[in-house]
């Protein structure tokens, strides 16, 4: 049912030629890593934000969200639609022990696209959530599962990797990224 949600979502986006892309759970359950995503995760270009916001606004319900010490994100709207929780961010920025990183999301961060129920719905990398996740506190797990899947895999972003070196991040992120990076 979430890809359901998930594809009619995507269909009003594309329409309405928003750059977007989910991420997340989705996003590891697209690669096997989790079985059952339980909301759908959309990172948006900051551009198009008004946009997103107005049609999630017209097929659901937007939410009152609670302000995290976590996020300076610009934009971190909540919705339900269709019973799903549903989180939209654009300017996704990360606080973490001693400092900020600011997220870069655009048509570059679109790492490939799934076809759902015949709409195109655009993943973003795990090399990018491989990055977020060691910035969000009680994530270790989800980073271990990326970790493992890239170096028995393949890294297929590794200009992301890259792109992410020059943001503001933890000395222990920088150094596993540059060790991500060597394989």
């Amino acid at each position: 049912m979430i890809f359901e949600v998930l594809s009619y979502i995507g269909e009003k986006l594309n329409d309405n030629g928003v750059t977007w892309a989910v991420g997340a759970s989705i996003l590891l359950s697209h690669y096997g890593l989790i079985e059952n995503p339980n909301d759908i995760d959309i990172l948006v270009d900051l551009n198009d934000i008004e946009k997103v916001d107005k049609i999630l606004k017209s097929i659901g319900e937007k939410k009152v969200r609670d302000k995290s010490d976590t996020y300076s994100t610009k934009y971190f709207y909540e919705y339900v639609v269709h019973g799903f929780d549903i989180d939209v961010m654009a300017g996704l920025s990360i606080n973490y022990n001693s400092g900020t990183f600011e997220y870069i999301f655009d048509h570059i961060s679109i790492s490939e696209f799934k076809k759902i129920n015949g709409v195109n719905i655009p993943l973003s990398s795990l090399e990018d959530w491989y990055v977020l996740y060691q910035l969000i506190p009680s994530r270790e797990i989800k980073v271990k599962m990326i970790e493992n899947y890239l170096l028995s895999n393949v890294i297929k972003r590794p200009d992301l990797l890259e792109r992410a070196l020059s943001g503001d991040l933890a000395e222990e992120v920088r150094d596993k990224i540059q060790e991500m990076l060597k394989f």
